[in-house]
């Protein structure tokens, strides 16, 4: 029974330190998620921005299966450019080895005791604040301690079950971890293990670990990290499946350049292994270091050798996956998809241009049929109605897509955003339907040859003016989040108010002079209404970011009374 609760203990600490791990990773993205937004902005042509941004955004979010996945999205959706993801690719496979050096500390520092520490002030940090940025930072601690804690657990329990006493291996596991395996082998079992476990980052530390201990030896690590990091791309290429071919491409060119860079160096490290060995003995005593530095070293070597022939690499992998004839769908979203929802703090920010562009089709569509009201013109109307059904597509779509990310691990910010952003695609929803009413209102007229008189349509293009400038003024305090805007758009609104009922007014007198029949008093009235409800919506959109604050604010205030 001692082999299986050594078993089941050191199992328990991979599974304690992938915890760590997630909570670690998941909560330096809410962190940070400002800054890595920036960083994805920064790519360019330019090769090593590229690369410096995929070291910055993996180091982050510390997985380079996540980078790369969020890579595939940004190119499905055209944001990146294969070229540019490629660069990026390169940058992620240097990132993800600062997991690595995490780990090796252990076999260093006596740090296990300190990690309950910092793991225990960690969990206090998240459960006693009131502010949320103290609480991420809480968690950051809380992950940092549990990947101690865990790596603890696998050190002892690995100790217990691999050697009869200190320095004195079980023969199976002799056999099994320091045996002088074909590297070709070790190669295989790297990719299939990491490949199981979709992190290259846990089996690299759970390498570190057994290299620590004096179980597994250092040439023998070397090729198993080389699987490990071709192992790594099973998952990028999983994501792309039902992507475009661009995004078929960059889970490609992870693997290619990963592969490449294995078939790169194992020739020198197999011939050449002893002396390799002897040159990471010299910088340093710890083989778990060793592995770490290594790992990182054979990534910033591949990266060097490829970075040159990053056009190559695309135009290999461009006629390994040919393009495909095009049978996309009629309309889909532009700047989201669902492997963003993979990094939710970016997806959020990406949401927002979705509602910006529904909002200004929504407006040119109001501005359509008004033209069409004016002018006795039934010119543009299969545009609006192309329009419309776009609108109602994205009200869907985008809806959709919130409901999704509302199931996400967000910050209080980022909540607060996504319950915003649900009414307000409902009320751009609505700007789109008295549109489609008011071009119903100018084909019944023009196909009953009555016109509206030369006084009323003056009245409505002057209340239309009004109503551009607050669908102008309501999208931009929207889009920047800004409450300096509410007071104009207020007042907008108020005028807009006024102007309607100046409106009505004035066509009961044109009705008493005679100049206005009852056909086109109706069409007038029923236009002016939908004016004035489409004003409403579009005053909500604005205010939806007052709504946002009250939110947030709402949240920090049941948070002071400990209600969650």
């Amino acid at each position: 029974m001692g082999i299986v609760w050594d078993l089941l203990f050191m199992f328990g600490g991979v599974a304690v330190m992938m915890i760590g791990m997630k909570l670690m990773g998941a909560s330096l993205e809410k962190v940070a998620s400002g800054g890595m937004k920036k960083l994805l902005s920064k790519v360019t042509s330019n090769r090593l921005a590229g690369v410096g941004v995929g070291v910055g955004v993996t180091c982050i979010i510390q997985s380079s299966t996540a980078t790369t996945v969020m890579l595939v999205g940004f190119v499905n959706i055209g944001l990146l450019t294969l070229m540019q993801a490629t660069n990026v690719i390169m940058g992620a496979n240097i990132g993800t080895t600062v997991t690595a050096h995490i780990v090796s500390l252990s076999g260093v520092i006596d740090i296990g005791a300190f990690a309950a520490g910092i793991g225990f002030i960690g969990v206090m940090m998240s459960m006693l604040s009131k502010k949320q940025n103290v609480q991420n930072i809480g968690e950051i601690l809380t992950g940092l301690g549990l990947i101690f804690v865990g790596l603890e657990f696998i050190s002892t329990y690995a100790k217990e079950l691999m050697f009869v006493s200190e320095n004195n291996p079980q023969p199976w596991a002799q056999a099994i971890f320091a045996g002088d395996h074909f590297p070709l082998l070790l190669i295989l079992f790297g990719i299939v293990i990491t490949a199981l476990v979709h992190s290259s980052s846990t089996i690299t530390s759970l390498m570190v670990v057994l290299a620590s201990i004096g179980i597994l030896p250092f040439r023998n690590a070397m090729f198993l990290a080389l699987g490990s990091n071709i192992g790594t791309c099973v998952t990028s290429i999983m994501s792309s499946i039902g992507t475009s071919t661009n995004a078929k491409r960059t889970a490609m060119v992870h693997l290619t350049f990963n592969t490449v860079g294995c078939l790169i160096f194992i020739a020198p490290l197999w011939i050449f292994g002893d002396s390799v060995t002897a040159l990471f003995a010299s910088i340093s005593g710890d083989v778990g270091q060793q592995l770490a530095i290594f790992h990182t070293l054979f990534n910033i070597a591949t990266t060097i050798v490829l970075l040159p022939l990053t056009k190559v690499l695309v135009k290999f992998v461009s006629k390994i996956i040919p393009e495909k004839e095009k049978t996309e769908e009629k309309f889909k979203l532009s700047y989201v998809d669902d492997l963003m929802l993979a990094t939710p703090a970016v997806a959020v920010s990406r949401v927002k241009l979705e509602i910006v562009d529904m909002a200004s089709l929504a407006k040119e569509n109001l501005n359509l049929t008004l033209d069409m009201l004016f002018n006795s013109s039934v010119e543009t109307e299969e545009r609006v109605k192309a329009n419309e059904e776009k609108i109602n597509y994205l009200n869907k779509a985008i809806t959709s897509y919130i409901t999704k990310l509302m199931g996400k691990d967000l910050s209080v910010t980022d909540d607060g955003k996504i319950a915003s952003y649900y009414h307000v695609v409902s009320d751009l929803e609505r700007v789109g339907d008295y549109a489609e009413n008011i071009m119903e209102y100018a084909v019944k007229l023009i196909g009953e040859e009555v016109k509206l008189s030369t006084d009323a349509i003056k009245e409505l293009m002057a209340m239309r003016d009004k109503i551009n400038e607050l669908f102008d003024l309501s999208i931009k305090a929207f889009n920047e989040r800004n409450l300096n805007y509410l007071d104009d758009v207020y007042a907008l609104e108020e005028e807009i108010d006024d102007i309607t009922d100046s409106l009505g007014d004035m066509h009961i007198e044109r009705l008493k002079k005679g100049l206005c029949n009852a056909r086109t008093g109706s069409t007038y009235l029923q236009t002016v209404s939908n004016l004035e409800r489409v004003a409403d919506h579009i005053y909500n959109v604005a205010f939806s970011i007052k709504k946002y604050e009250k939110y947030c604010e709402k949240f920090s205030q049941a948070k002071n009374n400990e209600e969650i």
